[in-house]
Order: structure tokens, then sequence, then C-alpha cells
């Protein structure tokens, strides 16, 4: 008997990432001074087809090249994307949604408790130009791992300075390590410990400039990636996986 042909059901490869628009930005500034219901209802196709579908193919293009490339980030359409929708539950500001994107991508295999990652943001600023950003690093820690990441840092200060001031970092991140800083020493570690100005941090950041021209760039996925591949050593010593 002649065998029948298979027909895998393979989804069509997704399209390439076409870089946002003018019409992006001038949607978020739209938002900003019409931040109700009833305009964004209106203007729901708008959102999904200049900021939203160029999101997620973003995203996706992310997942495709840290698999070919190996690296230990998570792009995934549910959890890189945030939600347009503010939670005004016990905020004082009462407009419904954010003016500000962000697309996270956080290193994979951490506890719940635990989060450390890089973050592309961008927002309107003025009447019309648009801040945007791409950094890195553990923000708002949980006190368990606030304290797990001064105690590395505590006992392994040398490498961690390594790390802050090679040329290769601080070529893309310019600042180096910055975040909210206690004023005294936290409790548990020494006032005179030559680290002491990392173990006040509250938080581990690092920034690196992005421009409007990036962001409507074809390139910007493996823009990204080349500041990606310099963040990834400092990523992994604040999760303690480095080698």
């Amino acid at each position: 008997m002649k065998k029948q042909p298979i027909f895998l059901d393979i989804p069509p490869p997704a399209p390439p990432f076409e870089g946002y628009t003018k019409a992006t930005f001038k949607f978020l500034h739209h938002l900003k001074n019409n931040n109700n219901k009833l305009w964004f209802d209106a203007n729901r196709s708008e959102y999904e087809t200049v900021l939203r579908e160029p999101s997620k193919t973003l995203v996706t293009a992310m997942a495709s090249i840290f698999a070919a490339e190996n690296i230990p980030l998570d792009a995934d359409l549910r959890r890189s994307l945030f939600r347009i929708n503010r939670d005004i539950r016990f905020s004082k500001n009462k407009a419904p949604y954010k003016t500000h994107i962000g697309i996270v991508f956080g290193l994979n295999n951490l506890a719940d408790e635990e989060w450390a990652g890089m973050y592309m943001g961008m927002e309107p600023k003025g009447m019309a130009d648009i801040s945007c950003y791409f950094g890195g690093g553990a923000y708002g820690p949980t006190p368990q791992f606030l304290k797990a990441i001064r105690t590395r840092i505590a006992n392994n200060y040398k490498r961690f300075e390594q790390l802050n001031t090679a040329k290769i970092f601080r070529k893309e991140f310019p600042a180096g390590i910055t975040g909210a800083s206690l004023i005294r020493m936290p409790k548990g570690f020494a006032e005179d410990h030559p680290a002491s100005q990392w173990l006040k941090l509250k938080e581990f950041l690092y920034n690196s400039p992005l421009t409007k021209a990036d962001l409507t760039s074809v390139d910007l996925p493996n823009i990204l990636l080349q500041k990606i591949e310099v963040a990834i050593p400092m990523l992994l010593f604040l999760a303690g996986r480095d080698q």
C-alpha cells in the first residue's frame, strides 16, 4: 500500500523585526495626553499595530538569538512584555494606562523570589521627543536576594570590582553599577569593608545609551545583543552563577 504523505502542522516563521516607527512615538504622546479608557478603546487597533505587534516581533527575534547564541536569558511573549494597563488599586494616580513601555529579558533558572535580567524601555518626553533606555541588573530585589548579592560582593569584592571597571563593560555601561543606597552599612557587614560603597546599595543596576534611531532600526536585536553579551558576566555574578 502506498504510504500517504504526512503533513506536519508547522507554524509559519515569525516576521522579521522591522523597527518601531514615528507612529509608535506619536501614539505614546497621544496616550500621554489622553490617558483614559474612552480614548484608548477608540485607538486600540493603532496600539496593536504600532506598538504591541513590533514589541512581540522584537521579543520573538530575541528568543531566537538567545537560543542560537546560548545566552541564559528568557524572551517570552507572556513574561517579557509589560501590560499596558496600570494597577491603580492602591495608587493616587488613577490614569488607567502606562505611557512607559517596558520589555524584560530575565535571567533563566532563578528562584521565584529572585529576579535579575535586562530591560528595554521607552516613554514620551516633552512635547514630541522620546526617552529610551536599556540596562540590567537586580531591580527591587527581595530582602533574601539582596542579602545574597551583598554577601557575594563582600566575599568576592575584587572580582566584582574587576567586572565593574572592565573597559568593555564601561564602554557599554559608562556609569557602571548604580542604585539607591543606604546611608549606613547594612547589618552583618563591617563598617570598614573595602566594598562598603557597594554593600550599601539597595539595588544593582547598569544602563546603556539607546537612541530613537536604534529603536527604528531593523538591526535593534543585534544592537541589544551586543550590549547583553557585555552585561552577562556581571548579571551572572549578581545571581551567584559567576564562573
